[in-house]
Order: C-alpha cells, then sequence, then structure tokens
C-alpha cells in the first residue's frame, strides 16, 4: 500500500461508523474524492464470500486507478475476519471475496447534505493529494 492509499484510508476511518449503509457511505466518499479531484467509479452489484457462500446485494463499492478499491462496509455483510477485505485495497489481496457490479451515478452532495449524512465529519476528513505521490 502506497503512503497515498495509506493517507486515505486513515482519513476515511471517520466515516466507518456512520449508519449509512454501502449506498450512503458510497455517496459520501465519491463527493469527497470529486472534491478533492481523484479519478474514481463508484459500482453497484454483488459482493460474495467465495468460502460461505453468503452475498451482499445490492452493495456499493468505489474502485480507483490500478485495482483498487474502498468498502468501508463489506465485513458488515460477510464476516469481520482478516481475510475480508476492509477499508482501502486492493481485491486481487481478498480472494475470499468476489465483487461484481455495474457503474453507478451518485448525486453531489452540497455542504448541508453531507453536513447532516456524516455528523459534521466530513469537515474533518482529508482526502490526501495525488500530485507528487506515488498513487
Amino acid at each position: 500500500m502506497s503512503i497515498w492509499h495509506e493517507e486515505l484510508e486513515i482519513g476515511l476511518w471517520l466515516l466507518e461508523d456512520l449508519p449509512l449503509g454501502s449506498a450512503g457511505l458510497t455517496t459520501v466518499v465519491s463527493n469527497l474524492l470529486s472534491r478533492a479531484g481523484v479519478y474514481h467509479q463508484c459500482r453497484v452489484g454483488y459482493v460474495k464470500d467465495n468460502r460461505s457462500q453468503i452475498q451482499s446485494m445490492p452493495h456499493c463499492w468505489i474502485e480507483l486507478q490500478d485495482g483498487w478499491c474502498i468498502d468501508l462496509t463489506v465485513r458488515h455483510w460477510l464476516d469481520d475476519e482478516n481475510d475480508i477485505p476492509h477499508g482501502v485495497f486492493q481485491v486481487s489481496d481478498f480472494p475470499r471475496v468476489s465483487y461484481l457490479g455495474a457503474p453507478l451515478q451518485v448525486a453531489g452532495l452540497d455542504d448541508e447534505e453531507l453536513e447532516a449524512m456524516t455528523n459534521g465529519r466530513h469537515a474533518s476528513i482529508r482526502i490526501p493529494s495525488l500530485f507528487g505521490s506515488a498513487a
């Protein structure tokens, strides 16, 4: 994991216990990434635990460049074990799970909507700059 990915994950930890579900957290994180100029693609579909065959559907997550993803809710639905991803990760590092989905267009949120959805936490989140980093 690069320093940029680590900083991003640490910043997003402020959101992980909000009761928004995968769609709400994907919307919030996407808006924060867009404001910071970070290219990403929101996805909707399902995630499956290949060991237990348990699926979470519908499920939303964010794909970054080079196989990196952001998912702060998958352990709520599948399992809270180290071989289930959480945070910022590369899907290829977690063969126990499969993600399958299509692009999702999320709504743009204004400051008041972000304030309400995050209980004001959005103001404390710093998305690291991609400039000058090895993302």
